[in-house]
């Protein structure tokens, strides 16, 4: 229900008497490296207790609102698998006193945008809205969180889309080889399991399992918040309570156990193709470790670039083996990954191969240049703010620093941490990070003359 407007300005008014309670250290504008004033970032915690960071910029007619609730496609069982993926596509048909067409059609009429997503470790949403439609936002916000209609209806067409989407990933090389290589190095773990599901599992899932899994993962004690644009901390204290409130305030989540170290070696998936589709990598560092920094520039020097890295150079400049190769971290709750990938001619698959596993020994064993790893510095500071060009990322960002606990100040600092990065410390990290041993490949495809010992 919305709150009448004459009680709106009299708690406003209460608000901005008491505001230091609910706002937690707010500092002058912190500074970057040259010294340029920077949008402070502050915590508000709403009468509720419910908190949030706030990055405030009233450049902008709207706010962005992004949160995270902890328990996502890694805690429904494997026979289940894509029920987190179903309800987070559920969220958005029905919820309070709108039926399915008539959130949407809100949701469309007022130029709102509200989504919700899984990945491995959490349940997501966001949600964008123009300074003149928040009630309304968040009235939408708090229903679909609280209320969800979830009709076995809406449920069989929303399973029809998903089950579609399920059909081309099984045709389609590149999700065969992530798939094949997350089976095989994870066996038995959550992780191994895609969050999206399968034909099979996807025909199994009742309105009862998405009833669960969001009582399960829809509450207070797991969830994490991050607010920008053109709101102030009063508001967004009122509208934390407004949408969040009426949560429960205690779940109990699985957490994955630590991910088992990945076992080396080559494995074939027969697809008929003109290119073999090629995944390669094993276990990396928790987004916590104190080494992320240097290991994050070593993925970068190794194969965070096509043009620039030292993978790039060998498969594509100089051989003409491939369009593109990539590599990169992916942080997760039960552990991380260093993972590749490429797509070659099958006749060529071999001496791909055969170069990936020579650069990644040779990384392991030397290390970075100087020079590489002064570009490889310069790129990871410089790109960073690029990510950060719209409201929506920027709330987007302030969640995954309260998820990582990197603090308030990290876009500031973040530019010193990889400063700080030494030839040494890089070469420890790379002989630490890469081991050659348990290097797994994964080639879909018809390659020819590679041996698969997998």
């Amino acid at each position: 229900m919305n709150v009448p407007s004459i009680l709106s300005i009299v708690l406003g008014l209460i608000l901005l008497l008491i505001l230091p309670v609910w706002a937690a250290d707010i500092a002058a504008p912190a500074r970057n490296h040259a010294g340029d004033a920077q949008p402070a970032i502050v915590e508000v915690i709403s009468p509720g207790g419910i908190r949030a960071w706030l990055r405030q910029d009233t450049s902008v007619p709207l706010f962005a609102l992004e949160f995270r609730f902890a328990g996502g496609a890694a805690s429904v069982p494997a026979a289940k698998a894509g029920t987190a993926a179903v309800a987070a596509s559920m969220l958005s048909e029905g919820a309070g006193t709108r039926d399915a067409e008539n959130f949407r059609q809100t949701i469309a009429d007022a130029a709102l945008r509200l989504s919700f997503n899984t990945s491995r470790d959490s349940f997501h949403g966001s949600l964008i809205s123009l300074i003149e439609t928040r009630e309304l936002a968040s009235e939408l916000l708090r229903d679909a969180l609280t209320s969800p209609h979830l009709d076995a209806r809406v449920l069989k067409r929303i399973k029809a889309a998903h089950t579609a989407s399920a059909r081309r990933r099984a045709e389609s090389p590149d999700s065969i080889a992530y798939k094949v290589w997350r089976e095989v190095a994870f066996a038995g773990h959550p992780y191994s399991i895609g969050t999206e599901g399968t034909e099979k599992t996807l025909a199994t899932i009742e309105p009862t399992d998405v009833r669960n899994f969001l009582d399960r993962v829809l509450t207070r004690d797991g969830l994490i918040i991050g607010a920008a644009g053109h709101i102030d901390t009063p508001t967004l204290a009122l509208l934390l309570d407004e949408v969040f409130g009426r949560l429960p305030d205690h779940s109990a989540p699985l957490a994955p156990p630590p991910l088992p170290a990945v076992t080396g070696g080559t494995l074939i998936v027969p697809h008929p193709a003109p290119q073999s589709v090629i995944v390669f990598g094993h276990n990396g560092p928790k987004r916590q470790s104190l080494d992320w920094y240097a290991a994050h520039a070593i993925a970068q020097i190794l194969g965070g670039s096509t043009f620039t890295s030292r993978l790039g150079a060998e498969v594509r400049e100089k051989r003409g083996l491939a369009y593109g190769v990539g590599v990169g971290l992916s942080p997760g709750e039960a552990g991380g990954t260093l993972l590749g990938r490429t797509a070659t001619r099958n006749d060529a698959a071999v001496e791909t191969l055969a170069i990936v596993a020579e650069e990644w020994a040779r990384m392991a064993a030397e290390g970075p240049t100087a020079a590489e790893l002064e570009r490889a510095k310069t790129y990871l500071i410089g790109s960073f703010p690029l990510g950060l060009d719209s409201t929506g990322a920027v709330a987007a960002v302030l969640v995954q620093m309260q998820v990582y606990d990197l603090g308030r100040d990290y876009i500031q600092r973040r530019p010193d941490l990889y400063r700080a990065i030494t030839l040494a410390d890089a070469k420890r990290v790379a002989t630490a990070l890469l081991r050659p041993e348990r290097l797994l490949s994964v080639a879909v495809g018809e390659p020819e003359g590679v041996a698969g010992d997998r």
